[in-house]
C-alpha cells in the first residue's frame, strides 16, 4: 500500500478501521469487555474513535505485530481481562460470530491461543493476525521478540495455538488488502 495506513484507507466509502470495529461490535455469542486499537502514526485520527490507544514504546517500534500482540495483552492484563481478541484492520470481513467460535474452541481444547484457519486446496491457511490470545502469552510473546522473532504464527504455535478449523468457503471472510486494487471490491 506503498506505506500507507491501512486502517485510515477507504473501502465503500468507510475507513477500514471503522468497518473492523463495526464487526467487532456486532460479534454474536459473546460480551466483548474493553476494546482499545494498537496504533503508531496517525494517532490524533485513531483518537477521534474514542478508544484506548496502544503504542509501542520505543524498544519495540518497528517489530511488527507481535509488537502490538504484547501491548494488547498487558493492556488486558491491567484491565483485569484474561483474553484478547486481536483483528487486524484490513480485513473486514469478519464472519459475525467468529468470537464465540474461538471462544467455544479454546473452551474445548484449554489451548493458550486460537487462530481461525481456512482448509484451502494446499492446506490448512492460519490467519494468526485474528488471534483469540490468554495474557499468560505476554511472556512468551516478549521472550520471542528479545530473541528477534517476529513471526507470528510461528510464535503462536511455539506457544501452544491450536486452529479453528473453517471451511474453503470462508476464505473470503479473511481476505486483507494489501494492494491499492483491493480496495476496488
Amino acid at each position: 500500500m506503498g506505506g500507507a495506513d491501512k486502517g485510515l484507507l477507504t473501502w465503500r466509502g468507510r475507513p477500514l478501521v471503522d468497518q473492523v470495529l463495526e464487526r467487532l461490535r456486532s460479534q454474536t455469542g459473546v460480551h466483548i469487555a474493553a476494546t482499545a486499537l494498537s496504533v503508531n502514526r496517525h494517532l490524533d485520527d485513531y483518537r477521534s474513535r474514542g478508544l484506548p490507544l496502544l503504542t509501542d514504546p520505543d524498544t519495540l517500534r518497528g517489530q511488527g505485530p507481535l509488537a502490538g500482540m504484547l501491548q494488547a495483552l498487558a493492556f488486558a492484563r491491567g484491565q483485569g481481562l484474561d483474553w484478547v481478541w486481536m483483528l487486524s484492520c484490513d480485513a473486514p470481513a469478519l464472519p459475525p460470530d467468529l468470537a464465540g467460535r474461538l471462544c467455544e474452541r479454546q473452551r474445548a481444547t484449554q489451548a493458550p491461543a486460537v487462530l481461525p484457519a481456512v482448509q484451502e486446496p494446499e492446506g490448512l491457511r492460519w490467519h494468526p493476525a485474528h488471534a483469540l490470545l490468554h495474557v499468560d502469552l505476554e511472556g512468551p510473546i516478549r521472550r520471542a521478540l528479545e530473541n528477534g522473532q517476529r513471526r507470528v504464527l510461528q510464535v503462536l504455535q511455539q506457544a501452544g495455538a491450536v486452529a479453528l478449523e473453517l471451511p474453503a468457503d470462508a476464505a473470503p471472510a479473511f481476505a486483507n488488502f494489501n494492494r491499492p486494487e483491493d480496495l476496488a471490491g
